[in-house]
């Protein structure tokens, strides 16, 4: 049986009639796929796109993850309406805040890294003063042995007391600079608080503190010794033999006042 020419090309009979209905069925149950099932999709776009910025597949996705995580982190700080959501800013990425919020992060920068030169400055200088005077004083025996340990000791006060002045100020200068940026008050001062607190400020305040209370007592029992030279003599034990009982006296008042400040202070006598 031949076709005629007009039917050439033309669906004929059932199957021919039910194809279009086919074609349709297939993409009607294609778009139900990617409906219930996008991601095969969306990953093929997403590798369209990487290929595009000549990136692979892993460095797309890392970059797209931290992007996000950044987002969500502005998102949930929103708008700063107690001190730790100031806080907060240190643990996103400057680069999502808003102008005013970079400034604010900038304050604590500022803040964070003239507390840690401090910090660092005072440890270290601490540590050399410190060996300056707990060796040599229990060997001193002349005035110029006395005196070498008496000027470590005016070093480390020196030291302690830069530490000291430091640490004291933070609070206030955050708390004007926050003015300065807009933070209304009270809530500047909450803020530096909290910053301070965080920071562990009033801990290292009060090593300082203790350090310099340190250097006070040393130069107490130097001068001490110094002044009633002819009132003691060194055995070869390296301790003191006092010839009078007020000059004993003293000088376990000052020899205890000496220990407790450097135990204080965080440094062992040995």
């Amino acid at each position: 049986m031949e076709l005629k020419k007009s039917q050439i090309g033309k669906p004929h009979g059932s199957l021919g009639r039910m194809a279009p209905l086919l074609v349709m069925a297939l993409v009607i149950a294609g778009l139900v796929y990617l409906f219930l099932n996008p991601e095969p999709f969306i990953n093929l776009m997403k590798y369209a796109q990487a290929t595009s910025r000549g990136k692979t597949m892993e460095q797309a996705n890392a970059e797209a993850s931290a992007s996000a995580s950044a987002s969500a982190a502005a998102s949930a700080i929103g708008e700063l309406k107690t001190p730790d959501d100031y806080l907060n800013l240190m643990k996103v990425n400057a680069s999502t805040l808003s102008d005013t919020n970079k400034k604010i992060l900038n304050v604590f920068s500022d803040e964070l890294d003239k507390i840690t030169k401090a910090k660092e400055k005072e440890t270290v200088d601490s540590n050399s003063e410190v060996a300056l005077i707990f060796q040599p004083l229990a060997q001193a025996k002349t005035d110029e042995d006395l005196e070498k340990i008496r000027n470590a000791a005016m070093q480390l006060k020196q030291t302690s007391e830069d530490a000291v002045g430091v640490f004291q100020a933070v609070q206030g200068e955050l708390s004007k600079r926050l003015v300065d940026i807009g933070v209304a008050e009270p809530l500047n001062t909450q803020v530096a608080e909290a910053f301070a607190k965080q920071g562990n400020l009033p801990d290292d305040l009060k090593s300082a503190q203790n350090t310099s209370k340190l250097a006070d007592t040393t130069v107490d029992y130097v001068d001490f010794l110094k002044e009633s030279k002819n009132a003691w003599t060194r055995k070869a034990d390296g301790t003191l033999s006092f010839h009078n009982k007020e000059a004993v006296t003293k000088a376990q008042q000052l020899g205890k006042a000496f220990s407790d400040a450097a135990v204080e202070a965080g440094f062992q006598l040995k």
